[in-house]
């Protein structure tokens, strides 16, 4: 098979696209070529423990295995860098906010659902929350422009209008709900 996909050879030329001359473009084509074919992508992607796997960070480029559970969403938030997301299995649901000027906190603006075999980006100030919108899992490979586990970032809390720092408490309090 000339074409298999291998994760440790899509992890390598990842790193490479994000120290390129156009790493926004090149990490797009890699992601896009990657999941262009999902299932030969599932069928040699290994099972990870986790939902959420550190595949590789450095101070150029973060790339992520993210699973999402049927029904699960997690809360909306921002990155603080570009964001390309590349889905190999089920579909993945991002709701898109921006700031509502009569209440001071955010609304949502817009859904972006991406099924297997779709790839979308994220500019650094975007807010969004992600769900799995299938029945099985949502598997993907998540890519950013940056060591996303170094940067401050923030947590939107939609329900009561509030503005959190990003940190792992805050994370798992807000997911408990």
């Amino acid at each position: 098979m000339a074409n298999a996909f291998h994760l440790d050879d899509l992890v390598a030329n990842l790193r490479t696209a994000a120290t390129s001359d156009a790493p926004r473009e090149n990490v797009k084509a890699l992601l896009e070529q990657a999941v262009a074919a999902p299932a030969d992508m599932q069928a040699t992607m290994p099972e990870f423990a986790n939902n959420d796997v550190i595949l590789h960070e450095d101070e150029t480029v973060s790339i992520w295995h993210c699973r999402f559970m049927p029904g699960q969403t997690v809360p909306a938030h921002d990155h603080q860098m570009l964001a390309t997301i590349g889905v190999y299995s089920g579909a993945e649901r991002n709701d898109f906010y921006e700031a509502d000027l009569e209440t001071g906190g955010i609304r949502k603006s817009s859904e972006v659902i991406l099924s297997a075999g779709n790839v979308l980006q994220i500019g650094p100030s975007a807010i969004h929350a992600v769900g799995c919108a299938s029945e099985r899992p949502c598997l993907g490979i998540h890519v950013y422009l940056g060591a996303l586990t170094q940067v401050e970032r923030s947590l939107f809390d939609t329900e009561k209008g509030e503005t959190l720092r990003f940190s792992d408490e805050n994370y798992q309090r807000m997911t408990r709900r």
